[in-house]
């Protein structure tokens, strides 16, 4: 019997990006691979889990930090409202799983 998990990231932090269209969770990733078009499982109230797609990976070469060195981008330019609520949640020191798109 062969059992698969799903790919995990550490986020230690979740801020906007730039443009103020999209969110970073920034952090590492602690087990599997993590790709461009996957989803992040973002836990509400430990009840539902909603599935956010990832549009970008980028790295953060110069950050001290080993554990903020890679940023999950998530889209939210035509959902504004759901980056809001995604925000109030302070996503930090959470480990969320990650699952192939679709």
């Amino acid at each position: 019997m062969v059992f698969l998990t799903m790919p995990k990231f550490l986020v230690k932090k979740t801020v906007p990006s730039e443009d103020g269209k999209s969110l970073v969770f920034k952090g590492k990733v602690t087990e599997g691979p993590i790709n461009k078009g996957m989803e992040l499982l973002v836990s509400i109230a430990g009840q539902t889990m909603v599935p956010m797609k990832i549009t970008d990976i980028v790295h953060f070469e110069k950050s001290k930090d080993n554990s903020k060195k890679i940023g999950l981008v998530v889209d939210f330019e035509d959902e504004p409202d759901d980056m809001a609520m995604i925000m109030a949640l302070h996503i930090t020191d959470e480990e969320i799983e990650c699952k192939p798109a679709g």
